[in-house]
């Protein structure tokens, strides 16, 4: 059961972030998916690497809409 799991997991990260290059998918609930997603899995963020996380914070610096913090 927990391959299944991680393999759903990693099936939605990759259609996340396909979707988060799509101008036409790119909408606050996305985002706020994406950032639950972050804050639900804040202990393996240690292990993804540098270049992916700038690439996420520039996509994020790149919205046409910010949230309220």
């Amino acid at each position: 059961m927990s391959n299944k799991i991680n393999a759903l997991n990693e099936m939605l990260l990759s259609q996340m972030i396909e979707d988060l290059r799509d101008p036409n998918k790119c909408t606050p609930g996305l985002y706020q998916v994406v950032r639950g997603m972050i804050s639900d899995n804040r202990d393996q963020l240690d292990s993804i690497p540098t270049e992916t996380l700038n690439e996420v914070e520039d996509m994020i610096n790149n919205t046409p809409f910010k949230f309220g913090t």
